[in-house]
């Protein structure tokens, strides 16, 4: 890949921006929302991980349901942008900031200290995905109510994005092959997967799939305008219903899976 995630991170305030709009609050909503309910009922001592957390949208909502958090980010302008908003929002009591990478996981944290894992667009960026998400597998506890949650780019979504939406029928048949695509809010190459991919890589990792979800089906694909938060509900309640169905997730922007520690 070309550059690290904390070099195409330095730029907090312009990824902030894109979480402020339409299509960054329903990647962050939808993803939750699917999370949600596969998480463990609160109780004391509940630990989570938003590994590549950025400025914290998730791990927010993580603190906000009764969880320990470690938010950990390879750039410290992102994390600076989070430890802001958790103070804003009164949760930083609950949060600990981490600046690190990925890549490194097992150098940073004990294995089974986590019963709760997230990992929302950061396989993308980094050099390998399967030993980022083995890493990741490692750090969880070994206990039924464990979950993990990954979503990353879908190729599908992507030739589907280039044909409709751009109306660039090259760059569509490119995409039916290519390794990257190009990020529209840095302009560099962001890796894609394939589904079925993206699944055997949780799959080898030593994790069961308990869910795959689509996350943008239509939204990418036709002007979305809206406006006001009931019309914003709305749009959320019919992608919720689409990604749900395994025809439409298969051609969603993102892929969603939500898998725990494979018994025996």
């Amino acid at each position: 890949m070309k550059r690290s995630g904390a070099e195409r991170f330095l730029d907090a305030d312009r990824y902030a921006s894109y979480l402020q709009t339409v299509q960054g609050r329903l990647r962050t909503d939808l993803g939750w929302i699917n999370l949600r309910t596969f998480l463990p009922a609160p109780a004391a001592g509940l630990r989570a991980l938003d590994v590549g957390g950025g400025t914290g949208s998730l791990a927010l909502r993580l603190a906000e349901s009764g969880f320990e958090v470690v938010l950990l980010d390879s750039s410290e302008p992102m994390l600076d942008l989070a430890r802001r908003e958790a103070d804003a929002r009164r949760t930083s009591g609950s949060i600990s900031f981490r600046l690190g990478d990925a890549a490194h996981l097992s150098g940073l944290f004990d294995p089974s200290s986590f019963h709760v894992a997230v990992c929302h667009n950061l396989l993308e960026y980094m050099e390998d995905p399967p030993a980022v998400l083995r890493g990741l597998a490692d750090l969880l506890k070994q206990e039924p109510k464990s979950v993990v949650s990954l979503l990353v780019r879908n190729r599908w979504g992507e030739v589907l994005r280039a044909a409709v939406r751009e109306q660039d029928t090259l760059e569509a048949k490119a995409v039916l092959a290519a390794d990257t695509v190009q990020d529209s809010l840095y302009g560099e190459p962001v890796r894609v997967f394939d589904p079925a991919v993206a699944r055997s890589i949780v799959e080898q990792a030593g994790l069961e799939p308990l869910a795959v979800r689509g996350v943008r089906v239509a939204s990418d694909y036709r002007e979305c305008p809206v406006a006001n938060e009931e019309a914003y509900s709305r749009l959320v309640e019919l992608e919720l219903l689409l990604g749900a169905q395994p025809q439409f997730a298969a051609v969603a922007r993102y892929s969603q899976i939500i898998a725990r520690p494979r018994s025996g």
